[in-house]
């Protein structure tokens, strides 16, 4: 047997990986997480965020039936009040437009989001600023990043409505993301997940109903959405992530923000990393939430060990929630591996079965792999006591990052 290649490793070549793609297999990994793998459907990976909200406004400009929003962040400076400024033209033209925003991911918003509702768009926060009452929970929020236009496209991943993640406002300086846009059967089971949460939020659910159609086959990617409200949903996000690294035969690929992993999720990186699985992390080197960055260097060294080939991206501030497997499956959404995603928020996260989908992704974050700073163990154990000491800190409050 020939020895494997670094190039085996990225594009999942050779015999372990094509099981991936094999119908029996994706059947088992269906029931085992609890949530359907549609087929027929069109998918396509937007690299960044000049692209991601270009495509974004062209869909909503060419919507005819509805457009809904669901956003963390919609922040008020010239990305977010772009968008208000096209989604409010749609709804004086008669279109329905819904929009279900975080009240603490916007916060700071309300006279924008005020202008669109007077344009005629619904508006409702989620999970309002309320502690003074009994049943406020700080930590419930909803960190989703969804575009839905009539009912039959939908865009998610990870890039907010906000001027940072843009190069053409700050240039260089833009975060590094990613948006998928789909097209397909499983746009349907997207839109029944936003209509949960608006109802849950208390939006009105006869209002919504131009929200969900009945879309066409229309490709042949495979998608699996998971994630939702409540335990059950953030059960399927666990399953979901454990069961594609226990299955990962060649290589690993994650490129993630906010790094501060659960005991369960650290172990299986672990793991495939010693059953000779090629495990590469691009983590942020600068975040704009360094705390949940010192938590996740506490896991450094076990990962180190294990063989896994960590990169923090130093040239500008990583936002990406993605992974691939074998070269031939992709997760991406709003869920990142810290606890707050795991634990707390209300997260979509999509499963991709599609080798082209996935080397789109790869090839991007790879490259900026390459040009990150490497993490290595010997280096790595010459650190100061002090940092080791703000590590250790921060890990103990990893819950509540």
């Amino acid at each position: 047997m020939r020895p494997r290649t670094r190039s085996d490793a990225s594009t999942g070549t050779g015999r372990g990986p094509s099981a991936w793609l094999r119908s029996r297999r994706l059947r088992r990994f269906a029931e085992r997480i609890g949530t359907p793998i549609v087929p027929g459907n069109r998918v396509e990976v937007l690299i960044g965020g000049r692209d991601s909200t270009r495509a974004m406004l062209d869909a909503i400009r060419d919507a005819r039936r509805s457009v809904a929003i669901e956003m963390y962040t919609w922040a008020d400076d010239p990305m977010g009040r772009r968008f208000a400024e096209v989604l409010g033209a749609r709804a004086r033209n008669g279109i329905p437009v819904f929009v279900l925003v975080d009240a603490f991911g916007s916060l700071g918003s309300a006279g924008l989001l005020a202008s669109l509702e007077r344009a005629g768009a619904r508006v409702v926060w989620y999970h309002p600023l309320a502690p003074w009452t009994p049943i406020w929970y700080p930590n419930r929020r909803n960190h989703r990043k969804l575009l839905l236009v009539d009912g039959v496209m939908a865009f998610t991943g990870g890039i907010n409505l906000a001027a940072c993640y843009s190069d053409e406002f700050v240039g260089r300086e833009a975060w590094r993301d990613l948006m998928l846009r789909l097209e397909g059967p499983i746009v349907r089971r997207m839109a029944r997940m936003f209509l949960a949460t608006w109802v849950r939020s208390g939006g009105r659910p006869d209002a919504a109903a131009p929200l969900v159609a009945l879309p066409a086959a229309v490709g042949r990617s495979r998608v699996q959405v998971v994630g939702g409200r409540g335990w059950k949903g953030r059960r399927t996000l666990r399953r979901s992530h454990l069961s594609l690294l226990v299955q990962a035969r060649r290589h690993v690929f994650v490129a993630n923000a906010y790094f501060a992993p659960e005991g369960w999720l650290r172990r299986a990186l672990c793991r495939a990393a010693r059953r000779g699985v090629r495990v590469e992390m691009l983590l942020p080197g600068k975040s704009d939430a360094p705390v949940v960055g010192w938590a996740g260097r506490a896991t450094y060294r076990a990962l180190l060990e294990a063989g896994v080939h960590i990169r923090e991206m130093d040239q500008a501030v990583l936002h990406a929630k993605l992974a691939v497997f074998d070269g031939q499956v992709m997760l991406a959404g709003s869920a990142n591996m810290d606890y707050r995603s795991f634990r707390h928020n209300q997260e979509m996260a999509v499963n991709v079965f599609d080798r082209e989908a996935a080397a789109t992704a790869l090839r991007a974050f790879e490259a900026e792999f390459a040009s990150s700073r490497p993490i290595r163990l010997e280096e790595w154990e010459r650190r100061s006591w002090g940092r080791r000491l703000l590590e250790r800190l921060a890990y103990s409050v990893r819950f509540w990052l």
